[in-house]
């Protein structure tokens, strides 16, 4: 009885080993070629959530324009928006998160890359207050 007791308890623990290794951290994998961030995007779409005055959550997830990231590839970049004037900053990619320092400020944006290839981005910024997922098209390299 003792030894069906530890086969079944050794069984167990292999199979808790394989599945944390099955199941291991695949972020990396919406990031295809890090380059792909070069170029000029134009926002498309944006899903999240607010906090409103009341202290309860506003959700949109609607199409969405006239807002423009420009990254170049010694790690400088701006955006703006449509009538608008630049907001300059420099930028790092490390593993999925993008970092977005504007020069007129010293904190960071922190970004979670969630799909990175030659023709979309997609990124969400998480504040206490708000969480937005914004998906843009490369319009050029």
């Amino acid at each position: 009885m003792k030894a069906l007791r530890f086969l079944g308890m050794t069984l167990l623990m292999v199979l808790c080993v394989a599945n944390f290794t099955a199941c291991s951290d695949d972020d990396e994998e919406s990031i295809s070629n890090p380059n792909d961030i070069i170029g000029k995007w134009e926002l498309t779409w944006t899903k999240g959530w607010e906090l409103n005055d009341d202290g309860h959550k506003e959700y949109w997830d609607e199409a969405d324009s006239g807002l423009y990231f420009v990254f170049k590839d010694d790690g400088t970049g701006y955006h703006y928006e449509d009538y608008g004037s630049n907001a300059y900053f420099n930028w790092e990619l490390e593993g999925n998160q993008l970092s977005v320092t504007y020069t007129q400020f010293e904190d960071a944006d922190i970004y979670k890359v969630e799909e990175l290839n030659s023709s979309t981005l997609k990124i969400t910024g998480t504040d206490d207050d708000e969480v937005d997922t914004s998906t843009y098209k490369k319009i050029a390299g």
